[in-house]
C-alpha cells in the first residue's frame, strides 16, 4: 500500500509541476488579426509595378530580358488581389514612347504567372526580347503595364527612365 501511495504522491507532484510550466507570465500575446477574403467584386484600382534591371541571357553583351512583377490592389481591400483579364507590357523608347516590343498575357497564360507571396498574390514575369528582333539601341527605356479586366476596366502603371545600357546605343 505504501508503494501505491508513494507512486500517487510522485504522480501528483509531477502533474502539479507540469501544470505550473504552462502558466504564462507577463502580457498575453496579441491575437492574430482576421483578414477577410478579397471582395467578390474586387477590381484592380491600383497597380504596383516592380522592374528588375535588364540582363543579357544570350551572352551577346546586349541586354535582352528583364523581370517584372505586379501587385494589384482594390482600394477597398488592404492586401493585393487576384485578377482576371489581360496584362500587356510595352517596352518603349524614352525619347518619344515609341513601342519597341510588347508582351501580352491573357486568361490562363496570366494565371500561370500568379504566385502567392507573403503579402498576397503577385504576378511575376520574365520578359525577353525575341532573338530575331532588332537589339534595343536605347540607353534608357520606359515600360508600361496595362491590365484590362473582362468588363473593360483598365489599370496601368509605368516604370520610366530605366537604364538599358545597350552596346552601340
Amino acid at each position: 500500500m505504501t508503494n501505491a501511495r508513494a507512486c500517487c504522491a510522485v504522480l501528483l507532484v509531477f502533474v502539479v509541476l507540469l501544470a505550473q510550466g504552462c502558466v504564462t507570465v507577463g502580457p498575453k500575446p496579441r491575437p492574430t488579426p482576421k483578414i477577410p477574403p478579397q471582395p467578390r467584386d474586387a477590381k484592380a484600382d491600383i497597380m504596383l509595378l516592380n522592374i528588375a534591371p535588364p540582363s543579357d541571357l544570350d551572352g551577346d553583351t546586349v541586354p535582352d530580358s528583364f523581370n517584372a512583377s505586379t501587385h494589384m490592389f482594390d482600394e477597398r481591400y488592404q492586401l493585393p488581389i487576384k485578377v482576371t483579364g489581360r496584362v500587356e507590357f510595352t517596352l518603349m523608347a524614352r525619347s518619344d514612347d515609341t513601342p519597341i516590343h510588347t508582351w501580352d498575357f491573357a486568361d490562363n497564360d496570366l494565371q500561370r504567372h500568379l504566385f502567392e507571396a507573403q503579402v498576397g498574390p503577385v504576378y511575376r514575369f520574365r520578359l525577353q526580347i525575341p532573338i530575331d528582333a532588332e537589339p534595343v539601341r536605347e540607353r534608357f527605356v520606359n515600360i508600361r503595364c496595362v491590365l484590362t479586366d473582362p468588363e473593360g476596366h483598365v489599370t496601368q502603371a509605368w516604370h520610366r527612365d530605366m537604364p538599358w545600357l545597350s552596346v552601340g546605343g
